[in-house]
């Protein structure tokens, strides 16, 4: 389940990330479910921004034919930002234009 947060003055979305899920590095699941934020290097205090749920174990996924990291991580994430670390911890898999 999401939270919500009202941007304070000084606010990041990589201390957010490291705030609420221990990794600063995946601040991009704030930015990808807030449509709202406009420049995400200047946040406006008094903004409302979901904090969405992360993942909260390992999953194992089978691919499907035509697949791709990106696809993959819109799945799972709802973004396509998180493709270069699924294809990082998955470098057993062989590469092509579609996985």
């Amino acid at each position: 389940m999401s939270q919500f947060y009202v941007l304070k003055n000084n606010d990041t979305l990589q201390r957010l990330s490291a705030r609420y899920y221990g990794k600063w590095e995946i601040w991009r699941l704030i930015l990808d479910n807030n449509p709202q934020i406009e420049d995400w290097n200047n946040l406006r205090a008094g903004v409302l921004i979901e904090i969405p749920e992360p993942l909260a174990e390992d999953r194992l996924h089978t691919i499907a034919d035509g697949e791709t990291y990106e696809s993959i991580s819109f799945l799972y994430y709802g973004t396509e930002h998180f493709s270069s670390k699924i294809r990082e911890n998955n470098s057993n898999i062989q590469p092509y234009e579609n996985i």
